[in-house]
């Protein structure tokens, strides 16, 4: 039927539809079908004539949203064959396409490439070479990211950009290299249609009159270079029909150029606009509904919506908050969770995580209690590079005879032996560390390989673990190296490895255990033998935009993680819209914990909880078991979740007053009370509250 695209869309929906006429915003919370809206509407338009496929742009962020709008508007019947048609894509395909039918006018060879960030760095190498500048000071990987957030902007003409000098240079050889070569880098394919236009006004009216429509999805992503593209093609329009759906409360990537303002500004960029709000959710139950939307309201940048469940039969679960004596026990806890509820099927739960560093206690306590997970766009603890290498290295110390990692780290920092000297020293059929010491080497490699041989020269046995290892990376000049990296992600990595020394190879007796442990962690045996599907996920909050569970854990909501340290209130509010994404991630359930202590580096740091949970409605959440009802407890309710610990809970004492439960057994409790410090009482003679 052809009206099948309209069915089962609430009044809003409908109404976003079928408002072709002028600028609208459509303002689309979490979990209100903004990608029914979008196909619904595009199948709106073909259906009723309003313009032929071929007048209609559809802008998206990825391939796989693109994919699946196409598909969606291919299931309307008749008008599947007109898809082929549709202008629908990446702001960047789409640009590509313009440029691929543009190419002499925008000054580009007919068979361009374009070239990805390995490349980049690879260019700006030699560029870098070139100016006769030190490639440690003004490192590629650095000036790949510099580059890619100027282009972002927007700005077609360099010269006006407030840059050093040398700055200058660098970004004016690397372009001039990119010209040479035939080839653009990602951050040229928008920039180049802007200067296309610019220079070229019949060309941009071509455009201007062929898209009748213009339709933008995830419109509180975009960046100023994206926003120009939308302000030329609707440029002299009176009315212009350009559509953006957005949600001002989940703008959350202005680090990597999002610009909220767009969203926030649209009225004023196209005056008469009409915004209408998508507030019916069909994802969350109330409580995670209404505890989202309270917290979201202390943020001052929003143009303000509630969203409400569709399913009003009953409210759901509270959203429960756990403090925890330390981050083990809330490894500890999350996993407890996962086993008494999963019944095999881990897929309904999730882990969000400010940063990929948290990951490492939870990824440990799965691998001991048989939990099967996954990390979703990051890199497992164990397969970073740098904490592998520190493996190689200490076992190299504790097995001279393991040519692999020889062969990884002599390199590490770089030495002087490529492939031609390994191959010297395999031809002495010793091991490589034991060739090392016997083969004639030239001047400069006998020095490199005097102070290789001479970082493991050093009674380790008679040492603690964490030491023997720390003095070994030190007195191989590993951490020297990436001290002195001007990598992006190189205090990062230090960070990655101190947490391996302090916190990993500290509670080992001997570092062969270590090793030993080290090895299960680095091995993918278990997850060859599930289900992809049947796992834990794991994953940055920002990497779970877009996605839902049924049940999802928020650790380490404290101060200091989540918001982070130093924020201005801008960065604040993004850090709330952040948390809000969290929260509307969980269909029917969502637990927020915190530590009391975390160790940090190796320390033991004492924790403040976030702010937001502070900010949550009390209405809306159950604390350490109690429910509380304007900000006064009430009776204490049992969990629907299963957890029989207590550890987390609150208590109190005749004698000691409150406290919180931060260990147990099976007849006492130790309990760290406020005015009284840590004691141990009988369970018998403490009150849960």
């Amino acid at each position: 039927m052809p009206m099948d695209y309209m069915s089962d869309l609430n009044d809003a929906q409908k109404m976003a539809v079928t408002t072709l006429d002028g600028p609208l915003l459509v303002l689309s919370g979490a979990g209100t079908g903004k990608t029914r809206v979008l196909t619904s509407r595009v199948a709106h338009i073909l259906y009723t004539g309003a313009a032929y496929p071929w007048q209609i742009l559809a802008l998206t962020f990825t391939n796989k949203a693109a994919n699946e709008m196409r598909f969606r508007v291919a299931q309307y019947g008749e008008i599947a064959h007109l898809c082929g048609d549709l202008w629908m894509g990446t702001f960047h395909s789409m640009c590509l396409r313009i440029l691929r039918a543009n190419y002499m006018a925008a000054g580009l060879r007919r068979d361009f490439i374009i070239y990805g960030d390995d490349d980049q760095r690879a260019l700006l190498k030699r560029v870098i070479n070139n100016l006769g500048l030190d490639v440690k000071e003004y490192s590629p990987s650095d000036w790949v990211e510099r580059i890619s957030n100027i282009k972002d902007k927007g700005i077609t003409d360099f010269e006006k950009l407030e840059l050093s000098p040398i700055a200058h240079k660098i970004l004016n050889a690397y372009n001039n290299e990119l010209s040479n070569m035939g080839a653009v880098d990602f951050g040229d394919i928008i920039l180049f249609v802007l200067k296309l236009f610019e220079q070229n006004p019949e060309i941009l009216s071509k455009y201007q009159n062929q898209f009748k429509y213009i339709l933008v999805d995830e419109f509180q992503d975009t960046n100023a270079a994206q926003m120009n593209l939308l302000k030329m093609l609707t440029r002299n329009r009176e009315n212009p029909n350009i559509c953006c759906v957005g949600d001002d409360d989940q703008s959350i990537y202005s680090w990597r150029g999002a610009e909220i303002r767009n969203i926030l500004e649209f009225e004023k960029t196209y005056p008469g606009t009409k915004i209408i709000r998508l507030e019916i959710n069909y994802r969350s139950t109330p409580n995670i509904l209404g505890a989202a939307n309270s917290l979201i309201k202390n943020n001052m940048g929003r143009l303000g919506k509630d969203l409400r469940a569709s399913n009003t039969e009953s409210n759901g679960e509270p959203v429960y908050v756990m403090t925890l004596p330390s981050d083990w026990d809330e490894a500890r806890f999350v996993s407890d969770t996962i086993i008494r509820n999963a019944h095999d099927n881990y897929s309904l739960f999730a882990l969000l995580i400010r940063a990929g560093s948290l990951s490492r206690t939870f990824e440990e306590e799965f691998t001991s209690r048989g939990i099967p997970y996954r990390l979703v766009g990051a890199t497992k603890f164990y397969d970073r590079a740098e904490i592998r290498d520190a493996i190689a290295y200490t076992r190299l110390l504790v097995y001279p005879f393991d040519d692999i990692s020889f062969e990884r780290i002599i390199s590490k920092p770089r030495r002087g032996f490529g492939d031609g000297a390994i191959a010297k020293l395999r031809a002495t059929g010793k091991s490589l560390i034991d060739a090392l010491k016997i083969t004639k080497l030239t001047s400069k490699q006998q020095i490199a390989a005097d102070e290789f041989l001479s970082a493991f020269d050093f009674d380790w046995q008679s040492m603690a673990p964490k030491d023997a290892v720390q003095q070994l990376l030190e007195q191989s000049g590993y951490l020297r190296m990436w001290r002195e990296s001007k990598d992006v992600d190189a205090n990062e990595r230090l960070e990655h490895i101190r947490e391996l020394i302090n916190s990993v190879v500290a509670k080992y007796d001997t570092i062969p255990e270590f090793l030993e442990h080290a090895a299960l962690m680095m091995t993918d045996d278990n997850d060859n033998e599930l289900d992809d599907k049947n796992l834990v996920s794991i994953m940055t909050i920002h990497a779970a935009k877009g996605l839902e569970f049924d049940t999802v854990f928020l650790p380490a909501w404290e101060e200091g993680i989540f918001p982070n340290e130093n924020k201005s209130d801008a960065d604040i509010e993004e850090e709330r819209r952040l948390a809000y994404v969290a929260i509307t991630r969980a269909r029917t359930r969502a637990i927020i914990t915190n530590a009391m202590v975390r160790t940090v580096f190796g320390q033991r740091v004492y924790q403040l909880p976030s702010r937001f949970i502070n900010e949550i409605d009390k209405r809306y959440v159950c604390v350490n078991g109690n429910r509380m009802q304007d900000k006064n407890p009430t009776t204490q309710i049992k969990p629907k979740f299963k957890s029989e610990s207590v550890v987390g809970k609150m208590v109190m004492h005749n004698e000691m007053g409150s406290g919180v439960v931060i260990a147990e057994n099976d007849k006492t409790l130790t309990v760290a009370f406020k005015t009284r410090g840590i004691k141990n009482v009988a369970r018998d003679f403490v009150k849960f509250i």
